[in-house]
């Protein structure tokens, strides 16, 4: 992952993939508030062009989907001006160079098609990951520490309830499910991740204990034992009440997609939570906090 894209998300074998990007223009003196609209919807990658006779024009991808552009539309300024793009991507093979992603001791993320192949002793938990067309296995560093630090935290507490904020292909959930929580919420923006999060609980045989959507987080009520938001660090900011709103009392929030040596701002937004665990790897951290008592 880095600040701009996730990494962890491509697309599928030796196609050609259709994506939208949605493009706003506003005047230069707009700029910031702009791209701050934007990252509130959840997106994460915001590029800014050039100022052109005193106008500029930012763009993202909101997902494809005719809700999805509606509720990026709904953020703007009337006044601004805005417009969708295809944009048609030419991919490689990559089945073939991907593998199964260890966290902890005993946990592994196995790509659907390398079930067979995975020797794993009985007492690990094997979570099988079919990424569909553009969402990732699991392997992306943010999201090992995720899952190391959730499964450390459920190993130790009776947990009821988990909410996933930006699910992605819904392995965060997933996980929490096969280890006993029967109460889960996962959510993303984009419909694909949902799509991709349902196929993949009931691949899992877990899809009774998830609820999957794409709820705003501030429509959502609370509150979750876990919250986990493995989101880049400007959208955790721009979320920063509500996941305080949604962490139970006694609960934790687990955050990551946060570089290890620049997320002083994520914490201080999310004050007066304190920091009650950090794992630091690969440059990225993943961070536990919980409510002052």
């Amino acid at each position: 992952m880095t600040q701009g894209v996730r990494s962890d998300r491509f697309a599928s074998k030796n196609v050609v993939v259709t994506n939208k990007t949605f493009h706003v223009t506003v005047p230069e003196s707009d700029e910031e508030l702009a791209a701050d609209r934007l990252w509130q919807l959840g997106v994460e990658a915001v590029g800014i062009g050039q100022v052109v006779d005193g106008m500029v024009e930012l763009w993202t991808s909101v997902g494809a989907t005719e809700e999805s552009i509606r509720r990026a539309v709904d953020r703007l300024d009337p006044t601004w001006t805005w417009r969708t793009a295809d944009v048609v991507t030419p991919v490689e093979t990559w089945r073939e160079h991907v593998g199964p992603t260890w966290y902890g001791k005993t946990g592994v993320v196995v790509p659907q098609w390398q079930a067979d192949r995975l020797d794993a002793g009985a007492d690990v938990l094997v979570t099988l990951i079919e990424p569909a067309s553009s969402f990732g296995l699991g392997d992306h560093p943010t999201t090992r520490l995720s899952l190391g630090t959730l499964t450390d935290y459920l190993a130790g507490h009776h947990v009821s309830s988990v909410l996933d904020v930006g699910c992605g292909s819904g392995v965060l959930g997933i996980v929490a499910a096969q280890r006993g929580v029967t109460t889960i919420r996962s959510t993303d923006i984009s419909a694909g991740a949902v799509e991709a999060t349902i196929a993949n609980a009931r691949l899992n045989g877990v899809a009774d204990q998830i609820e999957v959507d794409m709820a705003e987080l501030a429509t959502i009520s609370g509150p979750y034992d876990v919250v986990v938001a493995n989101i880049l660090a400007p959208v955790l900011v721009s979320m920063a009440v509500d996941l305080r709103r949604l962490t139970a009392a006694d609960g934790v929030l687990i955050i990551s997609g946060i570089l290890g040596d620049d997320h002083q701002h994520v914490i201080d937004a999310l004050a007066p939570m304190q920091v009650e665990h950090a794992t630091i790897a690969e440059g990225w951290a993943s961070i536990q906090l919980t409510h002052v008592h």
